[in-house]
């Protein structure tokens, strides 16, 4: 029963299998965000009050959710370090911190860009959305410097996973911020692909697949990142050591 779990904790078997997946989600990748971004920019109609703007919506809606999925990934990469003491999992957590920084970042960048047409503003401090999500990325970098501050490699570990685990809790935060407070930040607008809707159903049609792409541009940077880990972990390993031979 437990045979699959085991093997998805064997660094040998991941790095093998995703060297596997990483051509099909590079080409869905291209093909998703490509589209998208085409769409976006040259065939998407006006919003009937933002106008134009709208469109960097496309790109802040699908950056934004999927920042907020790195806390709960590191979260359950953490509890499964904690618990089973697997190498992989805690690669994956060490490895997710620095690409949710990036992902946060990149949340308030085009978060700011549009506010700054929107509200005539680039940041207001009143607004518990921004603010949340300043915090979830000072968290990120705090959970970077925690990993790089700690020499012993189990203790860091253990640490980042607590950590991870109390930055859940920012993400419903952020997430439920503008149902809980009256903020500037708009609430979240159902999606409603048939018809209606605030921003129309060709609106919700592209950023859906904004979302899906920017979602396989995050599993290829962790995987990424995830394998290079491995080779470094496991550099005195006899497979890892074929592989540098045979590069």
């Amino acid at each position: 029963m437990w045979v699959w779990f085991a093997k998805l904790g064997s660094p040998k078997w991941f790095y093998e299998i995703s060297g596997r997946w990483l051509p099909w989600m590079a080409g869905a990748m291209i093909l998703t965000i490509g589209f998208a971004t085409v769409w976006a920019l040259l065939f998407l109609p006006p919003d009937y009050q933002q106008g134009y703007t709208s469109r960097i919506l496309v790109v802040h809606v699908a950056v934004a959710g999927t920042s907020l999925a790195f806390f709960p990934l590191m979260a359950v990469a953490g509890s499964i370090t904690l618990i089973w003491k697997m190498k992989l999992a805690d690669m994956v957590a060490k490895n997710a911190a620095p690409i949710g920084a990036w992902f946060s970042f990149l949340t308030l960048a085009t978060g700011s860009l549009w506010g700054s047409v929107t509200w005539g503003t680039w940041w207001e401090w009143s607004d518990s959305r921004l603010v949340s999500m300043l915090f979830q990325f000072f968290l990120l970098i705090g959970v970077i410097s925690l990993r790089s501050a700690l020499d012993d490699r189990d203790q860091s570990a253990r640490a980042c996973a607590l950590l991870a685990i109390l930055g859940c809790i920012n993400v419903v935060v952020i997430k439920y911020s503008v149902e809980w407070w009256n903020t500037l930040h708009q609430s979240a607008s159902p999606v409603t692909i048939g018809g209606g809707g605030a921003n129309g159903p060709e609106f919700w049609v592209v950023t859906l697949l904004m979302i899906l792409g920017v979602y396989l541009f995050m599993g290829i940077s962790l995987i990424l990142a995830t394998r290079n880990e491995i080779l470094e972990r496991e550099r005195n390993a006899v497979w890892v050591q074929e592989i540098v031979d045979g590069s």
